[in-house]
């Protein structure tokens, strides 16, 4: 009995599992879950528009809010300045300030009472002023409305009324009387403005009308946008002349206004800005925070997020099945093509599945090992016709140098110099030897610098050893490989084409030096050099006309060499200068030991 429920069970077990085999069964699983999704972006898209259309009808409410607080500063601020150009063009102050006519004291005394007795008359007429201060520019005739402790010509205001020469020039709140300098023990703000002669336009005073602040204070320090949010006025310089904590008044704001309404990070926090230019240049500002703008959507995101949750917790499951059952083998076979591009043909599948995820490892198996075959052909066919090229370009230096040897030591034969001659063959015997490749193209760079040497007793011979050879060249780096007579024809043409010419004693010098990975080979002459217009087809090989100094018959032949064997990223550069010499650069990798006789196109 028991045998039978585990057969049954067996072959249940056995059904589900062919039935899970099937993709067809997999992307059902998976469109179930797709349909879940429509659910929980709907409900975050409903939040997110309840949220917005929240925020901008308080973001509406805070405009027209600061929009009524800009128009009643400006209704209170146009008062306060038809109030000074009702001063400043009265004809009285006027006469007080010049005193024209006056023939006694007497005179000169009723004339100064009339003006106050007018000043009087506006103070008890609008009771937010304090006090309104005429001064003579001269400092005889002022008309004030009380006495002062400081000397009001000093101040700062003073200056910067006089400055504005007639234009309105508003002072914020302050704690400190700018008249008379003293603590009030309210905040006071002011506005001050010249008084001209109305005929000459000369200026004859300075008018300043010192405010009550309480006008302000009523005004903005219950205004409150949402908890926390505030009102704060700023002048021209960004300075506070208003805010409801009273030690910044004056002090620069650390935030700069923009142009319209915006959310900005105050004071770590994002913020809602909405500012408006008064008529005075002032600026009010209203900063609300986001996170109360949006508080009455707090049930609706609630409500997405637990949502958003129970819709996780499917996910969660539903996506770790399809994980497990397509995305790990596909993740798998992703991984191994990866590999496989970046050069490593090694890689095989080992999902043996046998849904379609299972045929398309075996078909990737297939295919990678038909590519390492063909990628294994191509690069034996690169690597021989490599070999080929690099052959081809030795042979055309040898017979170039051949040719110049035996031209040099055909000269010390006319000259019966027999000695030479016999020493000059003997080298050559050196040098040819050293160019058949018996131990392979390759050569550590100390003994190419010594066949250098034995090439350089051959020239020495026929220029009467006018031309000098220097090599610096530390002893680490002498075990460096480099192609096989790869100076010879940079020094050759550095003696015919650059020393040569100029009929005089010359030098040529080679140095070593290692950069990074790379050793760096520097020879140089001072030769007769090489024309500016002629450098750049040295190493192309596309110009047909010769080069003074190192030709391009040697240089074309040493750049394509290295990079043949290094890659495009190695090779040489000339650089000359007419009547100096010229220098030439190689590159090459710092190796002891070459890993193959040239990097082929496969990598191998």
């Amino acid at each position: 009995m028991r045998v039978r429920r585990l057969l049954k069970l067996y072959h249940f077990s056995s059904r589900c599992v062919k039935r899970l085999h099937s993709i067809a069964v997999q992307l059902f699983l998976l469109f179930f879950v797709s349909i879940l999704l429509p659910v929980l972006i709907g409900g975050y898209i409903s939040y997110l528009k309840s949220a917005r259309m929240i925020e901008e009808q308080v973001s509406n409410v805070a405009s027209l809010t600061i929009k009524q607080v800009r128009d009643n500063m400006n209704f209170i601020f146009k008062s306060i300045d038809n109030t000074s150009m009702r001063l400043v063009s009265n004809k009285t102050i006027h006469e007080a300030l010049q005193a024209k006519n006056i023939t006694n004291d007497y005179e000169s005394i009723q004339l100064n009472t009339e003006a106050k007795e007018f000043i009087m008359s506006l103070i008890m007429n609008m009771p937010e002023i304090m006090d309104i201060f005429i001064l003579d520019i001269h400092k005889q005739n002022s008309v004030v409305s009380s006495s002062f402790v400081i000397d009001p010509w000093q101040t700062e205001w003073y200056r910067k009324v006089v400055q504005a020469d007639g234009s309105a020039v508003w002072f914020g709140l302050s704690n400190t009387s700018y008249v008379k300098g003293s603590d009030m023990g309210i905040p006071v703000f002011g506005m001050g403005r010249m008084v001209k002669d109305v005929d000459t336009g000369k200026p004859l005073g300075v008018l300043f009308i010192e405010v009550r602040g309480k006008i302000l204070t009523d005004t903005l320090d219950d205004l409150q946008f949402g908890q926390t949010g505030y009102t704060y006025l700023v002048d021209r310089d960004n300075r506070y002349t208003y805010h409801r904590e009273p030690q910044l008044f004056g002090h620069l704001s650390d935030l700069t206004l923009p142009a319209s309404t915006e959310v900005m990070r105050v004071q770590g926090k994002d913020m809602m800005v909405v500012p408006s230019e008064l008529n005075n240049g002032w600026r009010v500002a209203g900063i609300v925070p986001v996170s109360e703008l949006v508080a009455s959507s707090v049930e609706i995101r609630d409500l997405t997020n637990w949502i958003a949750l129970a819709s996780a917790i499917v996910a969660i499951i539903m996506g770790y099945y399809v994980a497990y059952k397509i995305g790990r083998p596909l993740e798998s076979l992703t991984r191994l093509m990866k590999r496989s591009e970046a050069g490593d043909l090694t890689v095989r599948s080992p999902i043996v599945g046998k849904n379609e995820i299972g045929q398309l490892a075996r078909s990737f198996n297939k295919m990678i090992k038909q590519i390492d075959v063909l990628i294994g052909r191509i690069a034996e066919e690169e690597n021989e016709k490599k070999k080929a090229e690099i052959r081809a370009l030795r042979y055309q230096i040898n017979p170039h140098f051949l040719y110049n040897t035996l031209n040099s030591i055909r000269w010390m034969a006319k000259l019966q110099r027999t000695e030479d001659v016999a020493n000059a063959i003997t080298t050559l015997v050196h040098l040819l030897e050293a160019s058949l490749e018996r131990s392979g193209p390759m050569v550590p760079l100390g003994e190419e610098l010594s066949l250098l040497q034995k090439y350089m007793v051959i020239q020495q011979y026929r220029y009467n050893n006018d031309i000098a050879l220097r090599i610096d060249c530390p002893p680490h780096l002498k075990q460096i490989s480099i192609p096989r007579m790869l100076l010879q024809p940079i020094v050759e043409n550095a003696i015919f084409h650059g020393i040569a010419p100029k009929e005089e004693c010359g030098s040529i010098s080679v140095s070593v030096h290692a950069e990074g990975k790379d050793a760096v080979i520097v020879i140089a002459d001072d030769g007769i050099g090489i024309p500016q217009e002629k450098l750049p087809h040295l190493l192309s090989g596309n110009s047909g006309q010769r080069a003074s100094g190192m030709t391009r018959i040697g240089l074309a032949h040493v750049h394509q060499t290295l990079q043949l064997y290094y890659g495009p990223s190695y090779g040489a550069q000339v650089s000359s200068t007419e009547g100096k010499g010229t220098v030439v650069r190689l590159v090459v990798p710092m190796r002891e030991e070459e890993e193959g006789y040239v990097q082929s196109a496969a990598g191998r």
